[in-house]
This record gives structure tokens, sequence and C-alpha cells, in this order.
């Protein structure tokens, strides 16, 4: 089914799983750290590692120097700078492979926090219970995350699967669009791609120049792929009923669980 040895399971034994924390009340940030505290505790198979934070911009400055973490807890109502613009750096660093959780005493921003695809919006006061059952949910996911690596000239990525909007390929080159709006050129054909994808539900090959994720297609008309930032992408004639039966079945399967 997947190509040997080329996908890679995020949590795996040994791997350590990053959580950063950041809340400008004191009080609050020792909470959530004792709650993740506990929880790695009772999970060591995770190897949970936890940096706090009460100033945003030490945290992205931190990031910028070791990395985007894997996980991320997040006030929204900070001096200076709300959670959402913190959320959106986070992305732009990670290529949105990291979780997002926000923690706020506003219900405010929820749509706008949503909008960014966090993983969750808990208001103050939660329990306990509450925020294990948003971690369960979060390491449960990353479990069945999966990365693919791509050498760009002197560098291999690894991306996160699910984070590919599409690939063109183009003048002897691939060119990987991803969801945060990023592009990285490989010298990888679409052949080679295509292997790395065997077995993963959602992507398909449209023509002889892309692959795309379905997930990201906001619509089908008669002659191109709309995606969900805008771009279209072309459907040969040949292939319009192929393409669009796949679509309409994997949506089907994702409303059905089935």
């Amino acid at each position: 089914m997947r190509a040997a040895g080329a996908l890679l399971h995020i949590i795996k034994g040994g791997e350590i799983v990053l959580c950063m924390i950041c809340d400008d009340q004191k009080n609050e940030l020792e909470t959530m750290q004792k709650i993740v505290l506990d929880y790695a505790g009772e999970h060591p198979d995770l190897f949970l590692a936890v940096q706090c934070f009460s100033n945003p911009f030490d945290m992205l400055e931190e990031m910028d120097r070791s990395g985007a973490p894997d996980i991320a807890l997040l006030d929204i109502c900070m001096p200076g700078v709300l959670g959402t613009e913190i959320a959106r750096e986070i992305q732009s660093k990670s290529e949105n492979v990291t979780d997002i959780i926000f923690l706020t005493t506003s219900p405010d921003f929820a749509v706008e926090a949503f909008a960014l695809h966090v993983n969750d919006y808990l208001t103050k006061p939660y329990t306990k219970k509450r925020l294990i059952d948003t971690l369960d949910r979060v390491i449960e996911k990353r479990r069945r995350r999966l990365y693919i690596p791509v050498q760009c000239g002197n560098e291999i990525h690894r991306i996160d699967l699910y984070s590919v909007a599409y690939a063109e390929a183009r003048n002897h080159s691939l060119e990987i669009h991803l969801k945060s709006g990023n592009c990285l050129r490989t010298r990888m054909t679409l052949t080679e791609l295509k292997e790395l994808f065997q077995g993963v539900n959602g992507f398909v090959t449209v023509g002889a120049s892309y692959i795309v994720n379905l997930r990201c297609v906001q619509s089908l008309l008669p002659t191109t792929a709309v995606m969900a930032n805008g771009e279209t992408i072309p459907v040969p004639r040949r292939l319009r009923s192929e393409v669009k039966q796949q679509y309409f079945d994997f949506y089907t399967r994702e409303a059905t669980g089935r």
C-alpha cells in the first residue's frame, strides 16, 4: 500500500512532543501547566515536553530559535496582541501542523478562532476533564498524522501530508502548494510523489500535471476544480466524469464515516 519508509507517523516511541503554553495571567498559566504536566505523567509514552510563556512575543522568539511546537495552548486577550494573531504566526511558521487550543474568558472570538481551523476553544473557567478530553482528541489525531519527506535543493522538509493542497508538475520540477499558501519546489517527479500518497484517501491525480487534495476543493465546475483559496485547476475532458465521481464518493465517505 504505502512506499516503505516514505510516510512517517508523528508520535512513536522515543519521540518528543513539544507543547507551548502562553497566557499573561500567572495563575492561569500555572493551572494549564499543571494539567498538561499531569497529563504527560499519565502518558509517559508521549515524551511530552512543556514550555510556558507569559509574553507571546517571547514564545515567537523561541519558535524562531528552536522551531514551532506540536501543540500550542493560547489565551486570546493578551496585552498588545490577540491570541488569534499569534495563532496565524504559529501556523505560518509550522506550515499549519501545530495543533492549537484556545483557552479564554471571552466567547467573542470563537468564530474567528475556528476559521483558523484550531482544535478547540475553551472558555474559562474550564474543568480539568474538559482540557484533558481535548488533549486526548489532539493526540489521537496526531497519532494518525502522516508526513512525507521532500528534498528542496540541499534541504529536506518534513511535510504534513494533509497540509498539501495540490502539486503541479512544471518546467521539469514539481511545485507542492501548501494550505498555508507557501510553495515548495523539488526535483521529485509527479509519479514519485504519487507513490507517497498511495493508500491515503482524498488525493486524486488530475491529468498528467496535478495531484489534488479533495479536502481543498471548494467546487467542481464543468472544466475546472476551484480550490479553497480561489485558484483553479484544469480538469481534462476525458477525466471530468471520473473526478466528479471521486469527489462525490470522498465526501460521502467523510459524511457517513464509511
